[in-house]
C-alpha cells in the first residue's frame, strides 16, 4: 500500500532522479538517513507573511479606510457622514503538483540494499522517509523562490516578479507593482546601511504611521542580510558594535528598532519594508500541511520505479500596496 506523510507547502514537477555517488559500503546499514541541508520556504514558516488556508480558487483580501472622523459639535447626526472606503484585492491560488519517479536500480547496488530482502523486497521505511523528506525540502525551496520571483509552468505571480527574473518587466507584472518605491544603489557592505536608511526615510515621508505597527519588518535575502552584518562589524572606525569588530555573532538584526528578516527567495538588490499582516500566502488546504504519497509502481506495472506524488495549490497577494516600501536599483524601478 502507498505510504502517506504530511509536509509543508511544496512545489511543481521535479525532473530529477537520485544519483548515487561512489561509496565504500561495508558492514551494517547506517541509520538514520540524513537529507542534505537545503533552503525551506522560510517566508511562510517564519511568519513574514500572513497565511490563508482553505482557499478553493480565489479569496478576497479587504481593506477599510475611514475618512475624517471628528466633526464640529452639533445637536443632530452629521448630514455628511464619514466615508468608509472598502478596498479589496483578490488572492488566486495556482494548482501545482509533484510527480516524481525514482528507479530502484539506483538504490540496489548501494549500501542501502543491505536492508532489502531480494529484488521483491520493500524499500526500508527510513529510506522512504528520507526520500519523501528530500523531495519535500526541494519543493519548499522552489515555493520560496516562487513566492518572491514567480515563474512559469505553471504561471505564478510572485511579490517581485511573474517570470522568475527580477527586472523592470517582471516587477511591472508582480504583486508589488504600484507600491511605494525608493531607488538605491546595488547593495554592498559599504552601502547597505545607507540603502536601508533610504528605504526607512521613504517610509517616514510617505507612510510614517507604519512605525506604530507591531509587525513592521524589513525583508532582505541572505546575501543582503550578511552584508548588513558585515557592515555592522566594520562600522565605527573598523571597531564594530561594542568594539568587537568581526569577532562577534548577530543572533538577530534590526534597523532603528525594525527587525531585519531573511527571506531566502528574495533577489539581490531588493529591500522590502512592510507589515507581515499586509502580505498574504494562500493555499487550498484546510491546514498548513499537505499529503505526500510514496507509490511502489514496481508492484503494479512491471517497472522498477517508486513514485512520489504531491498535489496542492497556492498563491500570494498584497493588502494595501501603498503600505509597502520597495527599495531597489533605478534600472529595475519603473522608468
Amino acid at each position: 500500500m502507498a505510504q502517506e506523510h504530511k509536509f509543508k507547502s511544496v512545489k511543481y514537477e521535479l525532473a530529477t532522479d537520485i544519483a548515487i555517488g561512489a561509496n565504500t559500503y561495508a558492514g551494517v546499514l547506517a541509520l538514520p538517513y540524513l537529507a542534505p541541508s537545503v533552503k525551506l520556504a522560510n517566508t511562510v514558516a517564519n511568519g513574514y507573511v500572513t497565511e490563508l488556508d482553505g482557499i478553493t480558487r480565489k479569496a478576497v483580501v479587504n481593506s477599510l479606510t475611514p475618512g475624517t472622523m471628528i466633526k464640529a459639535s452639533g445637536c443632530d447626526w452629521d448630514a455628511n457622514p464619514t466615508t468608509l472606503t472598502l478596498g479589496e484585492s483578490v488572492l488566486e491560488v495556482t494548482d501545482m503538483m509533484v510527480n516524481e519517479r525514482v528507479c530502484r536500480k539506483t538504490i540496489y547496488p548501494t549500501w542501502v540494499a543491505a536492508n532489502m530482502k531480494g529484488r521483491n523486497g520493500a524499500i526500508p521505511s527510513d529510506f522512504a522517509d528520507f526520500l519523501l523528506g528530500t523531495v519535500a525540502a526541494k519543493t519548499s525551496e522552489e515555493v520560496e523562490n516562487r513566492i518572491w520571483k514567480g515563474g512559469t509552468s505553471p504561471n505564478f505571480v510572485g511579490f517581485l516578479s511573474d517570470d522568475g527574473v527580477f527586472d523592470r518587466y517582471g516587477l511591472a507584472d508582480s504583486k508589488l507593482a504600484g507600491c511605494t518605491t525608493q531607488a538605491i544603489t546595488s547593495i554592498t557592505s559599504s552601502n547597505v546601511i545607507a540603502g536601508l536608511g533610504l528605504v526607512y526615510s521613504k517610509m517616514l515621508s510617505a507612510k510614517p504611521g507604519l512605525l506604530g505597527s507591531q509587525d513592521l519588518q524589513i525583508l532582505v535575502n541572505a546575501k543582503t542580510y550578511g552584508l548588513y552584518a558585515q557592515a555592522l562589524a566594520e562600522s565605527g572606525n573598523s571597531q564594530g558594535v561594542r568594539n568587537e569588530g568581526a569577532n562577534q555573532a548577530f543572533s538577530s538584526l534590526q534597523y532603528l528598532g525594525v527587525p531585519v528578516n531573511m527571506a531566502f527567495g528574495m533577489p539581490d538588490d531588493a529591500i522590502v519594508l512592510c507589515q507581515a499582516s499586509n502580505l498574504f500566502f494562500g493555499t487550498n488546504l484546510g491546514t498548513d500541511t499537505t499529503d505526500a504519497k510514496l507509490i511502489p509502481f514496481y508492484e503494479y506495472d512491471g517497472s522498477d520505479n517508486v513514485g512520489v506524488s504531491m498535489r496542492f495549490a497556492c498563491g500570494v497577494q498584497v493588502g494595501v500596496l501603498s503600505d509597502v516600501v520597495l527599495g531597489t536599483t533605478a534600472a529595475i524601478l519603473p522608468a
